[in-house]
């Protein structure tokens, strides 16, 4: 700040003039106001002549010298506290923190800048976190989604090779027992390791490349062959056995049928079908087990995925919550890319706000383009052509 805003005598002498020209001035105001009063009651009783057109001209031409010298009384007065505010505020500006020249302002500056660049690398924390818990999430789905479909190849072998042996039993008769017995006792349990190898379903990702499901692949495939052979064994050992332990019986069976058939046949059929029935049964029950068995396996892998998936989204809520949050004001700017851009935010604010402004209030947002239509229309005779819209004359006297 300047140590002096101005010299005293000159101040002093500015100040003692300012109540001489506010009473002249006021004096200007009086007489002006008296003499343009008697030019409108004339004018109010007779109406406008030329006569009294040309007495207003010659009056208006007077108030313009009036105020002329009205400004000239009090423009030393006015300058000078021009010049004490000027003083003032040049001062304040110089710690202004809003002026980028400033030592304030570009202390703001500076921590503004830092405060975007906490917060960008901030966002980019989060994205990678997000991304990262994405493809575990992903993982996880691959991996049990694959798990269960290799399941299911290996169940549909399974599946394949029961029927083959249940229709093999229900086929037995008497003139075949001795020929399909020794199959039924002699029925492999070997799970085939080319029906393993046949597997080639792969399952669709977005977050997941090639290398990685590879991994996961060789992942799921491990030891799941041998675990495979030995449920196929267990399984279908206990399946040949229940057939085996009613060979005798079933040949029994058979032998009464034939004589049964040979007295009754009617009866004999009646058996057979009852028979039939119990066999069909008995092979829904094994197929119901099976299923159910099926279910558990896919239910497991299931829970195991679901462990997965929830520990990958616990890690992403995580690692989306900042442990030093960025402490600034976050407030989002437009930046115009294309003049298209001026169209596209003057609607949007139109719809949500303009249309419902009165008349008043839209002329005065939108006066600059007013006066730029107004001048087309006076200077090129260029005028828009809308029932919204009307020009109007405006006349003022020279």
């Amino acid at each position: 700040m300047a140590n002096e805003l101005i010299k005293i005598e000159e101040f002093t002498s500015i100040i003692k003039s300012a109540p001489d020209a506010l009473q002249k001035n006021i004096a200007s105001i009086a007489n002006c106001n008296k003499a343009g009063q008697a030019i409108l009651d004339s004018i109010d009783g007779e109406g406008m002549t030329d006569e009294l057109d040309a007495m207003a001209a010659d009056y208006l031409k007077k108030v313009s010298v009036t105020l002329k010298n009205m400004q000239a009384r009090r423009s030393p007065i006015t300058q000078l506290f021009d010049k004490i505010r000027s003083v003032f505020t040049s001062d304040e500006k110089a710690i202004d923190p809003k002026d980028g020249k400033t030592i304030p302002g570009k202390i703001t500056y500076a921590r503004d800048q830092y405060a975007a660049k906490k917060r960008l690398e901030e966002k980019r924390r989060q994205e990678e976190a997000i991304r990262i818990a994405n493809v575990e999430n992903e993982k996880a789905t691959y991996r049990s989604g694959l798990a269960n479909a290799l399941y299911a190849h290996y169940n549909s072998y399974f599946s394949q090779q029961s029927d083959e042996l249940a229709k093999m039993w229900e086929s037995l008769t008497l003139n075949s027992f001795d020929l399909k017995a020794p199959i039924i006792k002699g029925w492999s349990l070997d799970y085939p390791k080319t029906h393993f190898d046949m597997f080639t379903r792969d399952l669709p990702t977005y977050y997941l490349d090639a290398m990685t499901k590879g991994s996961i692949k060789a992942e799921v495939f491990r030891g799941k062959y041998e675990q495979y052979v030995e449920e196929y064994r267990f399984s279908m050992e206990d399946l040949r056995q229940s057939y085996i332990d009613r060979l005798i019986s079933k040949k029994q069976e058979l032998i009464e049928l034939d004589a049964l058939r040979r007295q009754n046949a009617e009866a004999a059929a009646k058996a057979e079908q009852e028979a039939k029935e119990r066999e069909a049964q008995e092979r829904m029950e094994r197929e119901q087990e099976a299923a159910r068995q099926a279910e558990e396996a896919k239910k497991k892998e299931a829970v195991q995925s679901q462990q997965a998936t929830m520990n990958s989204l616990f890690s992403a809520s995580a690692a989306t919550v900042s442990s030093t949050p960025v402490k600034a004001k976050i407030t989002e700017k437009i930046k115009v890319l294309h003049p298209n851009g001026f169209l596209e935010i003057y609607q949007k604010w139109w719809f949500e706000e303009g249309q419902s402004l009165t008349i008043e209030e839209l002329e005065k947002i939108h006066k600059k383009m007013i006066t730029f239509c107004e001048k087309k229309a006076n200077k090129d005779d260029d005028r828009i052509k809308s029932k919204y819209i009307r020009y109007e004359e405006e006349v003022k006297a020279k």
